[in-house]
């Protein structure tokens, strides 16, 4: 599931039928829990992907202060010597793999921002529904 996916899913499920509110009024908490169920999974995600972030700074903090196994730097040598904090901290801001996974945490915080924009309208559909419910009387007199 990905962020365009959910977004198309939504273009059909927020349009409201013009004959049939009532439809519309009792399918607002099954949609409230399809996009609730998507939410959740995101933000499960997400926590998943910080703890893996701080794992990955610490393990990178290692490599980068010249801490971490010997095999490590056989694999990826590093042949600079860090001393301060601001150098450690560029090198781990700069570091690929860091970037990735920043990457990822940003794009799961984009699909919940946008997941929290469908949830408060789905809240407050009972709110549009009444409004349409309402024109459509005033347009017929009543």
């Amino acid at each position: 599931m990905n962020l365009e996916t959910l977004q198309g899913m939504w273009k059909t499920d927020s349009k409201l039928d013009d004959d049939l509110h009532d439809n519309d009024s009792i399918a607002i908490p099954q949609l409230h829990m399809k996009y609730m169920e998507y939410h959740n999974m995101f933000s499960l995600m997400k926590k998943e992907r910080v703890i893996e972030m701080k794992r990955l700074i610490r393990d990178k903090w290692l490599y980068y202060k010249g801490k971490a196994p010997a095999t490590i730097y056989k694999e990826m040598p590093f042949d600079l010597k860090l001393t301060t904090k601001e150098e450690i901290s560029m090198f781990i801001d700069a570091d690929e793999e860091v970037g990735k996974l920043q990457f990822k945490i940003d794009y799961i915080e984009q699909v919940l921002f946008f997941l929290d924009g469908v949830l408060r309208m789905i809240n407050s559909r009972t709110y549009h529904i009444k409004n349409a419910i309402e024109w459509k009387r005033f347009q017929s007199g009543m």
